[in-house]
């Protein structure tokens, strides 16, 4: 069978793996209030998917670690399979917590296994990597925004039918060129799942650099809960255009999360990866803010692009940081453990911002709820900033400490 460097492949599968979710994801809300659930509703409906990632991470992770990337992997995109087709024919509200069950495993057994795969079976640098990667899928991110909304024109479920065949493709690809050198003595290691699971829990708590990314992550997700799941009622309903053309402003911000990520490798070569995530975090605070204050279609527009440059820069700036921090042993879990924690910040974000939205309907509906929505959110993700000063000014101190005691030896 032919060979494909491991990059190669990890880039081939993260292009898929974001294009099968964001060609549904670009009019997922609409495709929701056109099943006649309230915003509200559709806010609750993605805090069951969120709170099955968190609770789902570890123990996937675990699996992982135990058992092998490659199988984790591809169970995560037969679960995601599985979600699509229930989510695609589904109406009744009970079928659609289903889905998003079988939603938020795909993603717990997919996150941390494919990225700690590549870091451990390719010689390139992880910042060529991650940056690489996350470009990749932002560029991917422009043809499934500009097909999904086309396709949704005509009938909302076809989006999911793409998804569909995008996921078989990628199992397949898995299948064949995701191989790996450890999988027996990780078969025949003693640590159990449990054991690994309390092992990387006791290592993240007791680094700080690790402990200070979970709650980065929290806080971070929080900001985004209302940025991604009221963008398209906010953008649609202010242009007044249709669908089509939160197609068109998919592919802008994808451009712009594409610039993000380019920006993140060349920040790398002046700056400490400390200094580029509090700018990620900033560009992400800052600009939601103002796109939450002003009120008329472009302003808004220009802002919420800028907005989505920083957070094309924030997954992979995150990743560098936290990828350098951690061994191999415990990686996926450890990663898995950091994704589940993220997501507890996306439920709690999008239960505060679903009860502030309550009355939106339509997009038709007054949007001062979206503007209060992303102004606190906006407020919430400049949080880190002062968790990463404090981080740094802490480590400069224990170092100065170290040398001193050096120095009386």
């Amino acid at each position: 069978m032919m060979k494909i460097k491991p990059h190669k492949v990890f880039y081939s599968v993260s292009f898929f793996q974001f294009f099968m979710r964001e060609i549904t994801g670009t009019t997922l809300i609409l495709f929701l209030l056109s099943k006649g659930l309230s915003l509200e509703t559709s806010n609750y409906l993605l805090v069951i998917y969120f709170l099955s990632v968190f609770l789902f991470e570890v123990p996937t992770g675990a699996i992982a670690d135990k058992y092998g990337r490659k199988i984790s992997v591809v169970l995560g995109l037969i679960c995601f399979l599985i979600y699509s087709i229930f989510f695609m024919q589904a109406n009744e509200l009970w079928l659609l917590i289903f889905a998003q069950i079988f939603g938020g495993l795909a993603i717990c057994l997919q996150s941390g296994a494919l990225e700690s795969w590549v870091v451990e079976t390719s010689e390139h640098s992880v910042e060529d990597l991650f940056t690489t990667a996350n470009s990749i899928q932002y560029i991917s991110g422009i043809f499934c925004g500009l097909l999904g909304a086309l396709l949704a024109t005509y009938h909302y479920s076809l989006p999911w039918i793409v998804s569909i065949i995008s996921t078989i493709i990628t199992i397949t690809l898995c299948l064949c060129f995701m191989n790996e050198n450890n999988t027996i003595a990780r078969h025949n290691a003693n640590s159990n799942l449990l054991i690994i699971i309390r092992e990387s829990v006791r290592i993240g708590i007791n680094n700080k650099a690790i402990w200070i990314i979970f709650f980065i992550g929290l806080f971070i997700s929080f900001s985004n809960s209302a940025g991604n799941t009221f963008q398209q009622p906010r953008l649609v309903g202010l242009s007044e255009q249709g669908i089509w053309i939160m197609g068109i402003i998919k592919a802008a911000y994808s451009l712009c999360m594409t610039l993000g990520s380019y920006l993140i490798r060349k920040l790398y070569r002046k700056y400490s990866d400390i200094y580029i995530l509090m700018l990620s975090c900033a560009m992400i605070g800052i600009w939601l803010t103002l796109a939450g204050a002003l009120n008329s279609f472009y302003p808004v527009l220009v802002t919420f692009l800028i907005y989505e440059v920083g957070r094309g820069m924030y997954p992979a700036a995150k990743q560098i940081f936290l990828n350098k921090r951690i061994s191999n042993e415990y990686r996926s879990t450890l990663l898995s453990l950091d994704s589940a924690i993220s997501q507890l910040g996306m439920c709690i974000g999008l239960i505060v911002t679903g009860i502030i939205s309550r009355k939106f309907i339509n997009i038709k509906s007054d949007q001062a709820p979206i503007q209060i929505s992303w102004i606190i959110c906006g407020g919430i993700a400049l949080i880190p900033i002062v968790l990463l000063l404090l981080f740094k000014i802490n480590t400069k101190g224990n170092r100065q400490l170290i040398g001193n005691q050096n120095f009386k030896s």
